[in-house]
């Protein structure tokens, strides 16, 4: 199940809440509330899961996007961070552990080396194939 606001932080001080717009097998949808519809700044789970008898990876893709207005040219513009998690089906060597090691060390990478057990729980959801 999908948590009804996440607030992850924005730099070292201040977080950023977002409300849960919409959920489902396939994925979760959080959006800024307030901002106007044209104006999204989101983050969007996305799963795309191979059969359970099947070999090869499942796919849990988070993706953080933010929409601009351009006061002047009135033109729209976005920014994004996509994610694409990987799972193989076979777990045997690379387990949850070391999934979850993987996806630490990313994070850790780009939050400048910091320690990621604060995050662990999240990462847990995201290689189980579920939500935040």
């Amino acid at each position: 199940m999908a948590k009804s606001t996440i607030a992850p932080y924005r730099n070292s001080a201040n977080s950023q809440s977002f409300s849960l717009v919409t959920t489902g097998a396939t994925g979760s949808t959080w959006k800024v509330a307030g901002r106007d519809l044209a104006l999204p700044y989101v983050v969007e789970i996305q799963r795309k899961l191979t059969s359970s008898g099947a070999s090869g990876n499942d796919h849990i893709i988070v993706r953080v996007a933010r929409t601009e207005r351009n006061a002047t040219t009135m033109k729209l513009a976005t920014a994004q961070c996509l994610l694409d998690i990987s799972i193989p089906k076979d777990t045997t060597l690379l387990t949850q552990t070391v999934q979850k090691e993987i996806v630490s060390i990313l994070a850790s990478v780009l939050n400048e080396e910091t320690a990621m057990e604060a995050t662990n729980a999240n990462i847990t959801a995201l290689v189980s194939g579920g939500d935040f």
